[in-house]
């Protein structure tokens, strides 16, 4: 049998696909045992839990389990915002948020082997903290079809765009004036320099209007950047992708950020026009650079307040022919930008004290603490580095095949709108133990429970602190029948749960 053809695919690619077809691929496993060099610290599971890992009180959830490997000093306040994808297991995937100990605080079960899940961030629409995420199915070629869901703090969705699978998952930014600016994929065969006789990607940005979903503007990458700049081996058989845009900001001025994956460039595009302001990195970049601010293969390019840039820089894990890495091991870098000298000089770089690389995905999230938050993509991991550069917390998902786009510590505050939930059982000595849960409740500190011989007349008869995702409350009194209330920090009532009869062990 002859050979096939050489087709290229990135990690990420591979990832992907095992995530959405379900065949057999390479997959870069997390790192799962922490070196000497870490302190691994006692991480309180997420039990209590059925026989099949499930929540007693919320069956239905079985979100991906989180080993924390390292917990050495206070993170930034926030829980931590993820979309867990997985090539294989059982475990459901969605948007997720988990706490410290790696225990859900929220967990929306959305993804399957048909369905990503991914790029979930908090950001402001009209005036107000929203959850935003991408949601839809991957294409070989490197992007994704789908749309943009964005959901209020009692997580009901006020908003859909991109319900013709127009968007790709790669960015997704809110702007102040309520629009949303996103990327799309399109092969073609004509050009600025007539009809090429290969496939080209051209990267689409739109801007669009959330509320009516009117396109307010729409740029090609086409016509602003050429195929010149790009650093990706030219193929054939495959549209050729040779900028690849997987990361769109704001910066101070309002103008767009955006990251050129297989150019080694960021971009500074004019709002209005799109025309080209600036290059930094890349083959032609306005900006000299010394050899320790060179970076490829970027994700996650942000601009920071003040003029600087973050991203994660990938080049340590680089499998582009013919681009030979030069790093050690990937990193989370911002540069300092000068515009006046037209200098980038390195600010910031952080890596794992084991010199972990990832060639696909990742993120750099500068707090306002001076605290970040790193994920290394497709290894299912990620970690917090203090104010010095000290890596002070590191965690992975349990399972091998499972990893996040991008992970992101939020200070997200929300009520659902659905009960706390409660499963009541009989305990050996006559009396009442309570699962409680409230998916998605930030501020629950205590769980009281209730009981009573009669539905309609329950009185307190134990409470307890929250613990975790499911709080265990156990009662002396052994009534028929049993409720949950949740309290705040200053006992205020929250929220109530449905009355259950106590069943039977």
């Amino acid at each position: 049998m002859p050979l096939a053809p050489k087709l290229f695919l990135d990690r990420t690619r591979a990832s992907f696909l095992g995530a959405i077809t379900g065949v057999i691929v390479v997959v870069f496993p997390g790192f799962s045992v922490p070196p000497a060099a870490l302190a691994a610290v006692p991480v309180a599971p997420l039990a209590p839990v059925d026989a099949a890992g499930r929540f007693l009180s919320r069956p239905d959830l079985f979100p991906p389990a989180i080993t924390v490997d390292r917990a050495v000093a206070p993170t930034s306040p926030g829980t931590i915002l993820l979309a867990p994808k997985s090539a294989a297991g059982t475990a459901q995937t969605g948007p997720m948020l988990v706490d410290d100990s790696g225990s859900p605080v929220w967990f929306l079960p959305r993804g399957d082997k048909l369905r990503l899940v991914m790029n979930a961030q908090a950001q402001t629409y009209q005036g107000k903290p929203v959850l935003i995420w991408w949601e839809g199915s991957f294409v070989p070629l490197g992007w994704g079809q789908g749309m943009v869901t964005i959901v209020d703090q009692n997580y009901r969705t006020v908003a859909q765009v991109g319900q013709d699978r127009s968007v790709d998952l790669h960015a997704i930014r809110i702007t102040p004036q309520n629009t949303l600016i996103t990327v799309g994929y399109r092969t073609t065969t004509t050009t600025p320099d007539g009809v090429s006789l290969r496939p080209i990607v051209e990267n689409v940005i739109r801007e669009i209007d959330i509320a009516s979903g009117r396109v307010l503007m729409t740029w090609s990458s086409l016509d602003h950047i050429p195929l010149a700049e790009s650093y990706l081996r030219s193929n054939e058989l495959m549209g050729y992708d040779y900028l690849h845009i997987n990361a769109v900001d704001l910066d101070d001025a309002g103008n767009l950020v955006v990251s050129g994956r297989n150019t080694h460039t960021v971009y500074t595009l004019e709002r209005g026009t799109g025309r080209v302001l600036s290059r930094l990195g890349g083959k032609h970049s306005d900006y000299a650079l010394p050899p320790e601010a060179v970076f490829a293969w970027q994700h996650n390019v942000r601009a920071v307040p003040g003029g600087d840039i973050s991203m994660f820089d990938n080049e340590a894990a680089a499998s582009f022919p013919p681009t030979t890495p030069t790093r050690p091991s990937s990193r989370a870098i911002t540069l300092h930008l000068d515009p006046v000298a037209r200098t980038a000089t390195l600010a910031r770089s952080l890596s794992t004290p084991d010199g972990l690389s990832t060639g696909a995905q990742g993120s750099n999230q500068t707090l306002p603490d001076g605290h970040a938050l790193v994920s290394w993509g497709d290894r299912g991991r990620f970690s917090e580095f203090d104010r010095d550069g000290a890596m002070i917390y590191d965690a992975h998902f349990a399972n091998p095949s499972t990893d996040t786009y991008v992970a992101n510590r939020v200070d997200w505050h929300a009520t659902p709108t659905e009960p706390p939930a409660v499963a009541a059982l009989r305990a050996a000595d006559g009396g009442v133990t309570a699962y409680a849960s409230w998916n998605g409740a930030t501020e629950v500190r205590r769980w009281q429970l209730l009981t009573g011989s009669n539905r309609n007349r329950l009185t307190v008869a134990g409470e307890a602190s929250r613990s975790g995702f499911e709080t265990v409350v156990s009662a002396a009194r052994g009534d028929g029948f049993a409720a949950v209330r949740a309290l705040s920090a200053d006992g205020k009532v929250l929220g109530t749960s449905p009355v259950v009869e106590v069943r039977s062990t």
